[in-house]
């Protein structure tokens, strides 16, 4: 790996006519529109928080697949509601009084 990080892979013809058009559309070249874009992307604080996290999903993953859950018997098992209601059925139901 050099100063710079690993090569990206170049991008295919038609990325690269995408990438052209844009940096025509903000009057860069393409190669300064993608280290800028790359730059904004490397400053922006969701991408940060996206790269501190990164190690820690997988232990969150182990921690979630470890609790313990009760087995579930299907025959006392509830079946899911098939049409919950929106709020949209609470507004009619509260405009005309209760349902039938």
């Amino acid at each position: 790996m050099d100063q710079n990080g690993p090569q990206v892979s170049a991008f295919d013809p038609e990325e690269y006519a995408r990438v052209q058009q844009a940096a025509q559309l903000v009057g860069k070249s393409p190669e300064a529109f993608v280290r800028d874009a790359a730059l904004a992307a490397a400053a922006d604080p969701f991408i940060k928080a996206l790269g501190k996290t990164r190690d820690r999903v997988a232990q969150l993953a182990d921690v979630f697949t470890a609790q313990d859950s009760p087995p579930v018997d299907p025959r006392t098992a509830e079946w899911p509601d098939p049409a919950p209601m929106g709020s949209r059925d609470l507004h009619e139901i509260q405009q005309h009084g209760h349902a039938a």
